[in-house]
Order: C-alpha cells, then sequence, then structure tokens
C-alpha cells in the first residue's frame, strides 16, 4: 500500500526541524515497507529520506545537518550547510541525523533531538514452483522475494536454453508464458544476479517447476 506521505514533524518554534519520505520515494525506494516512529525509520534500503529544517536568518549565522555513525555524533560522516537536504542511506547499518545552529558568536548553540535510520540486511529468496493457471489466485508468478537490494537482474530460460524472461526489477516477475503464449507443464531455468545493501552479492541458478491445472497445447509455444 503505498501512503501519500510519511513525515516525522519536531517543533512549533525556530529553529524548527523534520524528516520525511515522499511519494515517489514509496514508488522507487519500496519505502512502503519502511516503518516509522518518532524520529525514527527502520527498512529495507535504499531509504531516501529528506530533512527539512527553518531558522531565524537574524539570529542564525551557522545551520547544518550532519550525519553520523554513532549517538554521541563523535563520527560525522556528512555535514550538510543547507536547510533542507535529500539524503540517500543504501548500505546497512544505522544511522543518526540531527540539526544544528548558532549565532556569530557562538553563544546559542542549539542541536535537535537526533532522527535514527536503520537499514536492515539483504534478503533473497527465490520460489521453485509456479501454477500460473491456479484458480485460488496465489502462487501465480515466478517472483523472488527481497529487501535491501542495490541491485538486481533475473534471466529465465527453456529447457532449450531460450531467454523466455529478463528484468532488472526485483519487483516484476515470469508469468509463465513465452512471446505471450503460455508454457506447459514442465521445468524452466532460471538465473539471478544481485547485490544487497550490507555488500552480499548473490550469484543464485536453479529450476521453477511450472505446474499448470488446464493442459496447454505444445504446438502453442513452439520451442518448448
Amino acid at each position: 500500500m503505498i501512503l501519500p506521505l510519511l513525515a516525522i514533524t519536531i517543533a512549533t518554534t525556530l529553529p524548527w526541524d523534520t524528516a520525511y519520505i515522499d511519494e515517489q520515494t514509496y514508488i522507487d525506494n519500496l519505502a512502503d515497507t519502511v516503518q516509522s516512529a518518532s524520529r525514527s525509520f527502520i527498512g529495507p534500503g535504499p531509504i531516501l529520506v529528506h530533512f527539512e529544517a527553518e531558522i531565524d536568518p537574524t539570529t542564525m549565522t551557522y545551520f547544518a545537518w550532519e550525519i553520523a555513525s554513532d549517538t554521541q555524533f563523535n563520527d560525522i560522516e556528512y555535514r550538510f550547510y543547507e536547510t533542507d537536504v535529500d539524503y540517500t542511506f543504501s548500505e546497512s547499518g544505522t544511522y543518526y541525523a540531527r540539526f544544528v545552529t548558532d549565532n556569530a558568536d557562538n553563544t546559542a548553540a542549539t542541536e535537535s533531538e537526533p532522527y535514527s535510520i536503520q537499514v536492515t540486511e539483504s534478503l533473497l529468496q527465490i520460489p521453485n514452483l509456479i501454477t500460473p493457471d491456479s484458480p485460488s489466485g496465489t502462487n501465480q508468478v515466478f517472483k523472488v522475494k527481497y529487501q535491501s537490494l542495490t541491485s538486481f537482474e533475473m534471466w529465465v530460460y527453456n529447457r532449450w536454453g531460450q531467454q523466455l524472461f529478463h528484468t532488472k526489477d526485483p519487483a516484476e516477475g515470469w508469468d509463465g508464458t513465452q512471446g505471450g503464449k503460455a508454457v506447459p507443464t514442465g521445468a524452466y531455468y532460471y538465473m539471478v544476479k544481485a547485490t544487497g545493501t550490507d555488500g552480499i552479492k548473490y550469484r543464485r541458478k536453479g529450476d521453477i517447476n511450472v505446474l499448470r491445472v488446464k493442459k496447454v497445447d505444445n504446438s502453442t509455444t513452439g520451442s518448448y
């Protein structure tokens, strides 16, 4: 389910800050599986977070968003001297972000409560059976179960080595057809290459068993 907006908004006086994931990020980064609570995001990566703040320019001359790998911000990985920042958290792990300000005399330093962003470890699971014309409507498409992948590619072949399907989108699956026509019951073959946000490289290959309730005329597929 795609929600219109996932946002965490804190404070009503300046400096003011917020962090959220917009609708386009849901579509592009599977962020509909990202869970949010007060100042925290957790889910599969990559997670693109929009950080936004507002200051009083008459009093605050220094401001920055800081991103660190520790809660004390002793190890700051990135510092952005802007009020609005888009940042993508790609590698698995837990990160922290905060907005800091100060005046010209260094006597009015402020820092927001930190946001935490946790990118979960990668996952890739591959089924070995599909029933394309099942009346129950389940298990009709050969599709992987995944999370936190930075790259993905999948091929499906028949027993003659002819390519039936190819995709670079892990959300897409093979519907058990060749050239728009249903393939008959039998064994087919897949190959998957993927990389997780945690650096794990997946190289998988194996059989796909296509089981049909209705008999398919082999002559309609031509090359099975």
